[in-house]
């Protein structure tokens, strides 16, 4: 572990004034874009998770005795904003179906609740709402350049701790902070952030995401007020670097916000734990190209990187949520043509089917492929046949209209059954003119 950083300038305080001196500045065009595919994407995966059970307790155990401006996605409730942040980050992650990005894990589910719940209180624009996203985003990626990959392998869940700083960060901006505020809101984040893998395939992990958008609202309303912290939780000894994770050095100076790393966000489109689509690609594409049959497979074999079997290799699921997390059923699901973008298909029915455990019984996972997010996968018949493929989905989609035109689809089929399709197409036309938006009461209302 390491017990001092070096460094020459207090790199938080750095940072909190590059992220003020960019409150204005105009983002780059393909931030912008895929700032709102985010919202949009952000809003479909909330809404199809509005019953799962962690997104119920929590309204249950939160929204009938707190009050305030900040509205409850998918109701008329509303509550105070770090608790609709809770709330609407937890629904947000609860399906494990929403965007990623490698330096912060699930940014916007953790980032954008703050947003939003903030941007209600204060009356903010949408302009305003889009700039505090990215420069959030560009926060939470920066610190998440200094700590990872060794905070993410020491156990900790980066969405909950890094997303606790883009959500201070975001909301801070919306607040008007000055730069001493913003290293305080930085520093109360700091302290704040938690989130342990070993919660995975439970309700702790989407918990995470709805504690970090709550964390930063909370860091920043008490910065405004003048609660202190120390100015550089970043580089100061026992410090969040220091203590969580295996970095000696500081750089000298943070990027320019308001940044564009948003730009390389990765978006799901099979409902499960994204270290598994590139396994799910490869076999649903062998099975498909092949037209093998599930009594067919005599053998699976997926090659995968090490850190893999640390976060998605349950190898005997007993619920639809620990299905998200296990290599080998997912395989199944795609060998057997299940719909893996469908919520649905993650059941604890689904976690039991005989057809199903005995080709994942068949399925064998090996942590031997170099670093990434990429899978080898090979399939034996047992007429002697076999096939092979390699996948990797965790390159960044350039062509944005053609990612538009997937997320679309994907948005259309979270939440036409919850709110009806024209409910939904005007949800998409004020997210698609968000920066036009005196406000977003309109938008949070699904009106």
């Amino acid at each position: 572990m390491a017990e001092d950083i070096e460094h020459s300038e207090p790199v938080t305080m750095e940072l909190a004034r590059r992220i003020v001196a960019g409150r204005d500045a105009a983002p780059d065009a393909a931030a912008v874009t895929v700032a709102k595919q985010c919202i949009l994407d952000w809003f479909g995966v909330t809404l199809a998770g509005l019953e799962e059970p962690v997104a119920r307790l929590l309204r249950e155990e939160i929204a009938g005795h707190s009050t305030g401006e900040a509205t409850i996605v998918g109701s008329t409730g509303k509550c105070a904003p770090a608790d609709a942040a809770l709330i609407n980050g937890a629904a947000s992650h609860a399906l494990d179906y929403d965007d990623v990005h490698p330096l912060v894990g699930h940014p916007t589910v953790a980032i954008l609740p703050a947003v939003l719940a903030i941007a209600e209180a204060e009356q903010a624009s949408g302009e305003k709402v889009l700039r505090a996203f990215i420069a959030g985003y560009e926060a939470a990626a920066f610190i998440g350049s200094l700590a990872m990959p060794s905070h993410y392998d020491r156990g900790f869940h980066s969405t909950a701790t890094l997303g606790s700083f883009g959500a201070a960060a975001a909301a801070g901006l919306l607040l008007d902070l000055d730069e001493g505020e913003m290293a305080m809101a930085l520093g109360l984040a700091g302290t704040q952030a938690a989130g342990l893998k070993s919660m995975f395939g439970t309700m702790a992990k989407p918990f995470h995401a709805g504690k970090a958008a709550s964390n930063g609202v909370l860091a920043a309303r008490l910065a405004r007020r003048g609660f202190t912290a120390h100015p550089d939780v970043l580089g100061v000894p026992q410090g969040f670097i220091a203590t969580q994770s295996d970095r000696r050095t500081m750089p000298e100076t943070p990027p320019e916000f308001p940044g564009n790393r948003v730009a390389d966000t990765l978006f799901k489109f099979h409902a499960a734990c994204y270290l598994t689509h590139s396994s799910i690609e490869a076999v649903g594409g062998l099975c498909r190209d092949g037209a093998l049959l599930p009594d067919d497979i005599a053998s699976i074999d997926i090659h995968v990187a090490p850190g893999h079997l640390k976060v998605c290799n349950i190898p005997a699921p007993h619920t639809g949520l620990e299905v998200k997390f296990s290599l080998a059923h997912v395989a199944a699901l795609a060998a057997s043509g299940i719909d893996t973008a469908a919520p649905e298909s993650y059941s604890d029915k689904i976690a039991l089917d005989p057809a199903l455990v005995a080709i994942r019984n068949r399925t064998t996972i090996h942590g031997d492929r170099r670093a990434g997010t990429g899978a080898d996968i090979l399939i034996k018949t047992r007429s002697g046949g076999s096939f092979t493929a390699e996948t990797d989905v965790g390159i960044p989609d350039r062509n944005l209209e053609r990612q538009g035109e997937r997320l679309l689809r994907k948005f259309r089929s979270l939440t036409g059954p919850v709110i009806g399709p024209e409910r939904a197409e005007r949800l998409r036309q004020r997210i698609e003119s968000l920066e036009s938006a005196d406000n977003i009461h309109s938008m949070m209302k699904l009106e």
